[in-house]
């Protein structure tokens, strides 16, 4: 089984944030972001 890593996506719908925080493997993460997911850097 591949690794799964928690991500914090975001990205903006009818000018607000909307989030999701869920396990990705690093593929899941890829599409996620072709598809206007940004991932959150923190600080």
């Amino acid at each position: 089984m591949a690794k799964q890593k928690w991500m914090l996506l975001y990205r903006l719908e009818n000018s607000q944030r909307v989030w999701i925080y869920e396990p990705l493997q690093k593929h899941e993460l890829n599409a996620r972001i072709r598809n206007g997911w940004s991932e959150w850097k923190g600080r």
